[in-house]
């Protein structure tokens, strides 16, 4: 309960479409008050609902258009958005990277598979099950790629700047996240990566890599590329085993 003897100031707080599903429940769909002791910063009022910044495309505070650095000072009426794909938001009020030019990820230690697809699909993307979070964002930093995670209190930093929260459980769901979040439906190179190491494929002949095929790998198949990192060899069909509908559509 605040306390009595401070002048606490409120504030009215909504969130909209999926943002919600970051909120507990009696604050979903609904307009809500929050009591502050002090003024503070829309970011960290925002978080302090359970969503990321990186979550969060358009601000609006008594219907203008703000920053995460705007000081809330008490009386505000507050609306949070996501980023939207079907309607046309101006640029100049968006807080988010949309498009990637380069796009490059690193992803935390809980979405193993969702790496093995992006590789699949030809991003790069660096991955370790045993990574710590400095290291996830001292990656980000160094190398410019974007965050990929599950873990909501990581996306708080600061120094995060291109970040995904991913919302499900299920890999095939999370490409289809990552793929329209970052609108990279056409800069898909697929087969082009190694989906256990990162690495480049390169065409290979048969004769080099004879040794490390299966009986009938060699019978039926002639095509073959190798992991210029770490040697892994791959044919027609070798990728394809048991792939989700969700992540086919990607591959063609």
């Amino acid at each position: 309960m605040p306390d009595a003897n401070k002048n606490w100031i409120d504030v009215w707080l909504r969130f909209y479409s999926e943002l919600n599903e970051l909120l507990s429940r009696k604050r979903r769909g609904v307009t809500f008050k929050r009591s502050l002791p002090e003024p503070t910063s829309v970011k960290d009022l925002i978080e302090g609902c359970g969503v990321p910044h990186t979550e969060v495309d358009v601000i609006l505070v008594n219907g203008e258009p703000e920053d995460f650095e705007y000081l809330v000072t008490g009386g505000e009426q507050i609306s949070v958005y996501p980023v939207f794909h079907s309607v046309d938001i101006p640029v100049t009020i968006r807080l988010q990277t949309r498009e990637l030019i380069d796009p490059r990820f690193v992803v935390d230690v809980n979405l193993g598979k969702l790496a093995r697809y992006l590789r699949l699909c030809g991003f790069d993307t660096k991955y370790s099950n045993d990574v710590k979070d400095n290291d996830l964002i001292t990656t980000m930093q160094e190398e410019d790629r974007v965050l990929l995670t599950r873990d909501r209190k990581l996306l708080m930093h600061k120094v995060i700047q291109k970040g995904k929260l991913i919302y499900s459980h299920k890999p095939a769901d999370q490409i289809e996240e990552v793929m329209d979040r970052f609108e990279l439906q056409t800069k898909t190179d697929p087969f082009s990566r190694c989906i256990n190491c990162n690495g480049i494929l390169e065409k290979a002949e048969k004769a080099d890599v004879i040794e490390k095929l299966e009986p009938l790998t060699k019978r039926y198949f002639d095509q073959f590329a190798k992991c210029s990192q770490c040697g892994q060899v791959y044919w027609k069909g070798s990728h394809r085993n048991r792939l989700h509908p969700k992540l086919e559509k990607y591959l063609n």
